[in-house]
């Protein structure tokens, strides 16, 4: 395996770019069978989950070209299949694979099918008045008269009840042209 490419490889695995390629083919259907070529995104850098992004634009190119792989016999060692090696193997060659030929039908301005997948991420909890939950105890709701005095024992537990941000992450729109 080419050591190189297996570290250009690597360096790409880690950007938002190789994350909303796994995005598109995620929420567009029509991904299978094409390369995905990012042109711009924008994750949600607050939120946990790397799928969640503002906005990705791109372009699907249909594969003419196949990636060619090395037999699995030649990841193994004694006998034993390092399937790790082999897999990020056959991913650095297929993402090699990909950008040549992307690159190579644009060369020849054959217009992929442009996409743009926006999506939002909000609290659901936005604008609720109740500082405990709806499912607190009527004693517990009770001390958000005077949420100022946190003498009383029952604070322990009622900050299990306590209205926390959650947030929710949809699909807005997916525009395919």
């Amino acid at each position: 395996m080419d050591k190189k490419l297996l570290s250009k490889y690597l360096e790409y695995a880690g950007t938002e770019e190789a994350t909303a390629v796994l995005f598109v083919k995620k929420y567009i259907k029509k991904s299978k069978g094409h390369w995905v070529d990012i042109v711009d995104c924008q994750r949600y850098e607050m939120s946990d989950d790397d799928l969640h992004f503002r906005y990705v634009n791109g372009g699907l190119f249909k594969r003419r070209i196949t990636p060619k792989y090395p037999p699995k016999s030649d990841f193994a060692v004694n006998g034993n299949f390092n399937e790790r090696d082999y897999f990020l193997a056959i991913r650095a060659i297929t993402w090699e694979t990909a950008h040549k030929d992307i690159e190579q039908q644009k060369a020849k301005r054959v217009k992929g099918i442009q996409f743009k997948i926006t999506g939002v991420s909000y609290d659901k909890n936005r604008g609720n008045e109740s500082f405990f939950r709806a499912d607190a105890p009527p004693e517990i709701k009770a001390l958000a008269e005077n949420l100022r005095d946190r003498t009383n024992p029952l604070w322990d537990r009622a900050m299990t009840y306590v209205n926390k941000p959650e947030f929710v992450y949809k699909i807005k729109k997916i525009q395919i042209n």
